[in-house]
């Protein structure tokens, strides 16, 4: 004779802990194109993605700045994102798009070659930035993330916008 039943079961949708372990962190990312590269950045850290607006070049900038725009009644700064890594800017095409975000305190604008899409990537996926990566890419680089035949460089835009060259023009050198 036995206590108790033989055999205890447990139903999945009692399992607190399979339930736990099958959710995962997620993340919302902008994917995005500079020259034939993928790039992604936390749609955290976007406040939108607008068209290249008419710029007004800025005497006396560094040619990172593009110039100054006017969005619905604020200025703001349009930066070549290009500069920041070493890229060939590709020239301005009908996919040009203009990536704003305010995560330094005041909106900027970021010129980027194409916007591809919003996708979700699992927190897991994000890989450690790699040892080859050097200067401002490496400084401002999550991480990547394999996402199907492309590699997606994670970037952290808040540490773009605080790059050496981008210190120096706040302070008016």
């Amino acid at each position: 004779m036995t206590d108790g039943p033989e055999k205890i079961y447990i139903e999945d949708e009692d399992d607190g802990f399979s339930e736990e372990k099958n959710r995962k962190e997620r993340v919302r990312v902008l994917v995005f194109m500079l020259g034939k590269e993928s790039y992604c950045a936390n749609i955290g850290q976007v406040r939108e993605v607008i068209k290249m607006p008419e710029t007004t070049r800025v005497p006396n900038t560094p040619s990172f700045v593009l110039g100054v725009a006017n969005l619905r009644g604020e200025i703001i700064s349009i930066l070549d994102m290009h500069h920041f890594f070493g890229l060939e800017p590709q020239g301005k095409s009908r996919d040009v798009r203009v990536v704003v975000t305010d995560v330094s305190g005041e909106a900027v604008g970021l010129w980027v070659d194409r916007v591809k899409d919003t996708i979700e990537i699992d927190e897991e996926s994000i890989q450690v930035p790699l040892v080859t990566l050097k200067g401002n890419l490496a400084a401002s680089t999550r991480g990547q993330v394999a996402q199907g035949e492309d590699i997606l460089v994670f970037l952290d835009l808040e540490k773009v916008l605080q790059c050496d060259e981008m210190q120096r023009l706040r302070k008016g050198e």
